[in-house]
């Protein structure tokens, strides 16, 4: 009788581990179907935020374009590079530059 009662006690806990087993196998999945969800969520993100990164890069690749900046010097100061107006008189040229100085060591 010893015998059939301890065989009946390793059946139940062969069917108790192979429950607890079953319920942590179950939970692994879910949580690595969560886990997938919010990877795919996050790559998502990434690829949303590096198209508006390389629009704001186009848009300040633009906004410094020397023919824009020459454009609205232009319209708005309605000065021209290299334009006489944008020049100095030759007497004005000395009032604007530093004085030489000389150089040390050179004798």
């Amino acid at each position: 009788m010893a015998k059939v009662t301890l065989k009946r006690w390793g059946q139940i806990a062969a069917a108790v581990l192979i429950a607890v087993l079953a319920v942590g196998l179950y939970r692994a999945k879910s949580d690595a179907a969560k886990t997938e969800a919010d990877v795919r969520r996050l790559n998502g993100e990434i690829a949303e935020r590096e198209a508006r990164l390389r629009e704001l890069r186009a848009e300040i690749a633009e906004l410094e374009s020397p023919a824009r900046i020459e454009r609205l010097n232009d319209e708005r100061l309605g000065l021209t590079v290299g334009s006489e107006s944008a020049a100095l008189p030759e007497s004005a040229i000395d009032d604007r530059l530093p004085a030489p100085q000389a150089q040390k060591g050179r004798e």
